[in-house]
């Protein structure tokens, strides 16, 4: 019989998730936040398609890595959410949630490495803002509905245990490069309360970067854990889903 990862093992799987996530697809964004200031060019679809495949591709990638360990939630949404159907121990969820909280600020600090302080006072370290023209009500129902989408694609490709074996790594990794395709340009599509939370705070304290607080709560932080877990339930009713507790 296989060994099993420790609790701790598992933490620290989902901390370098997390970091990984942060600091490629976050990354990618204050990349192209610094081009766009340097060109003094607008924003076009194109910079939005390098951001979604920075977060696809890597979370592609943390699935393959660390998804054999700890499950590869990397978001809290995903790990509440789960923990709601049964399929998650509530008693692991602080330590899942704190871990990618780490694994977030240290990806988003590990962004200046690259490319310095501008990273931070003009790429914002890619932290998500909403569009002028997106509300905050707005910002809610989209954070959520991306989410929700990433989410279900989630519990069906990977937490299923039905679903077509070596495909949930690719299957997750699109479903996110989509959402943030589509929904990018209006809330920044982070659909993962740790992955805003980390540009923000680094950026805030320590490079005085106004943030915005209030459209973090409402937007990037219940938005997601709404979506997150709208999309675990509805999946248990429609797929008949057993509650079994334990990780994806």
């Amino acid at each position: 019989m296989a060994r099993q990862p420790t609790l701790m093992e598992r933490f620290a799987a989902e901390l370098l998730g997390t970091f990984l996530l942060v600091f490629v697809g976050a990354g990618a964004a204050a990349s192209a936040a610094l081009l766009l200031h340097r060109t003094k060019q607008p924003s076009t679809m194109a910079d939005v398609l390098l951001v979604a495949l920075a977060h696809g591709l890597v979370l592609f990638i943390i699935v393959m890595i660390v998804g054999k360990v700890s499950g590869a939630h990397v978001n809290p949404a995903v790990t509440i959410g789960l923990a709601s159907i049964g399929r998650f121990p509530w008693e692991e969820v602080i330590g899942y949630v704190v871990a990618q909280l780490i694994g977030a600020i240290a990806g988003a600090a590990a962004i200046l490495i690259v490319y310095g302080k501008l990273a931070a006072t003009v790429g914002h370290l890619g932290a998500p803002t909403l569009a002028t023209n997106t509300n905050l009500l707005q910002g809610f129902f989209i954070e959520g509905l991306g989410t929700f989408i990433l989410v279900l694609t989630i519990v069906a490709a990977a937490v299923d245990n039905r679903a077509p074996a070596g495909w949930a790594g690719l299957a997750i990794g699109m479903a996110l490069a989509a959402v943030i395709l589509f929904l990018g340009p209006a809330s920044g599509a982070t659909v993962n309360p740790a992955r805003a939370l980390g540009p923000d705070l680094v950026s805030g304290l320590f490079f005085g970067v106004n943030v915005d607080w209030l459209a973090y709560l409402i937007c990037y932080l219940a938005g997601p854990l709404v979506g997150g877990i709208g999309a675990c339930w509805l999946y248990r009713y429609v797929a008949h889903l057993p509650r079994q507790t334990g990780r994806r």
